[in-house]
């Protein structure tokens, strides 16, 4: 039987102990009871506990002493004391220095149930606040920069399922976002103020991954020294983001094909079946239909993963957002940095425009980045860029005229405006750029409009 939450007992008579944890177990707590208090503190140290039950008068060491203590080992722990009639002042005390509420002996079974769960909501709060202030960031960061079409489409699918609870797979390059979507999935959906939480399978060792995902009780195994909560149980009635999801073992296939039709679990080493309530993202750059096909990935998982399927461009696919997605960089590097470097020049944003990006706006980041740390004026230049390596063996450069992509490009901007009797704006809407990258590319490219066939 799964119990509700994990309870130390601690007072130096071995009567009221065995009597605390007899009603405790009844009530559906795990207990576990101690008369001296460094073995209880021990007991802390090792496994993980939801309240401590403490005397305040015993003789090794006194209650005030024991919820300090505790503190230190775990500050989440909440402490109750419970006290005779004259020590309700030390009690009290003990409520200002962090205790969570206290008992006058003797007292009644209901009274002591009553309070333990009071405990316990507290430190789940506590825990959810705390949770939520370091993730406020990425509540502001989660947005994706989309001018192009190919991102608009996008981000338009993820609105649209974001308040569904259907799973959903996200395809895409390295560096293309896969992540950031999935955050957007998340705060975006009725599970926002619950938790968004990430297994990479990718850089997790194969051997650990079950123990991560799933957790395990104490002894499972050697090195097992506490029963330890597992990534799914920490998601429960939030997100579980699995990325790079391919590279999990037909093993864990299975066991995480059972989570995801019922819900239901097991910790390594645990006869206890769990339940959970979790939405589950995954994530892939590899080609998981092809590796169903040769057989490597289960074809009931791959369906369950991709009830909504959504793909991201890489970002030579996107170039219109390479401008605004390179001045976002620019700003928060100049922040970070404290250098006044406001804008990019046109041969430097030629080379941006014109490179392939294989790591796609990771790595348009970092070359960002590294041009910010490199500039001595207001403006990125070319040689500013160099020294990122990104463009060592990009054999398309400015001077050399255009490369092929950048022919296509101008030979498509020059069709759109064609068809768009050379007004801009047209224009623009056919290629599905907002004008202002238009004008861009008509600068880029030295098209006249002056001297246009109109």
């Amino acid at each position: 039987m799964t119990c509700k939450a994990r309870i130390i007992v601690l007072d130096d008579e071995p009567n009221i102990v065995e009597v605390i944890i007899t009603r405790l177990e009844s009530s559906g707590y795990c207990a576990n009871g101690f008369t001296k208090p460094e073995t209880a503190l021990d007991a802390l140290r090792k496994d993980e506990y939801h309240v401590l039950i403490t005397d305040m008068k015993m003789p090794d060491m006194d209650g005030m002493e024991v919820l300090q203590r505790a503190k230190q080992i775990d500050p989440d722990i909440e402490v109750i004391i419970f006290t005779a009639y004259g020590s309700i002042d030390g009690a009290v005390m003990a409520m200002k220095k962090g205790a969570h509420d206290y008992l006058v002996k003797p007292f009644e079974p209901i009274e002591l149930v009553a309070k333990i769960d009071s405990a316990i909501d507290k430190r789940e709060l506590k825990q959810r606040v705390r949770y939520l202030e370091q993730e406020v960031s990425d509540r502001i960061e989660h947005h994706i920069y989309a001018e192009s079409s190919a991102m608009k489409k996008v981000l338009s699918l993820v609105r649209q399922v974001s308040k569904s609870d259907a799973n959903v797979l996200i395809l895409g390059e390295s560096g293309t976002g896969k992540e950031l979507v999935a955050k957007m999935l998340h705060y975006e959906s009725n599970r926002k103020d619950r938790k968004f939480v990430i297994m990479d399978c990718g850089a997790t060792q194969a051997t650990l991954i079950e123990a991560e995902l799933f957790g395990y009780t104490k002894g499972a195994y050697t090195g097992a020294v506490k029963d330890k909560r597992g990534i799914i149980e920490e998601a429960d009635t939030g997100t579980l983001f699995l990325d790079e999801i391919g590279n999990i073992s037909s093993e864990m296939q299975t066991r995480l094909l059972r989570v995801l039709e019922s819900g239901d679990f097991r910790r390594i080493g645990d006869l206890d079946q769990r339940h959970v309530d979790i939405r589950v993202i995954a994530a892939t750059n590899s080609d998981l239909k092809a590796r169903v096909d040769e057989g490597n990935f289960r074809e009931d998982l791959y369906y369950r993963l991709k009830v909504i399927t959504i793909n991201l461009p890489s970002l030579r696919e996107r170039k219109e957002d390479i401008v605004g997605l390179s001045q976002i960089f620019l700003t928060e590097f100049s922040n970070k940095t404290g250098k006044k470097v406001a804008g990019i020049s046109k041969d430097a944003m030629d080379m941006l425009l014109s490179y392939h990006w294989p790591g796609n706006v990771r790595e348009l980041k970092n070359s960002i980045e590294s041009a910010v740390v490199m500039s001595s004026s207001e403006l990125i230049v070319p040689e500013d860029l160099k020294p990122s390596g990104v463009f060592d063996n990009d054999k398309s450069t400015v001077d050399s005229g255009l490369n092929t992509l950048e022919a296509q490009e101008k030979a498509m901007v020059l069709k759109a405006l064609n068809k768009a009797r050379w007004v801009q704006k047209d224009a623009a809407d056919i290629l599905g750029i907002t004008r202002r990258v238009m004008h861009y590319k008509i600068r880029k490219y030295n098209i006249n409009i002056d001297k246009n066939p109109m």
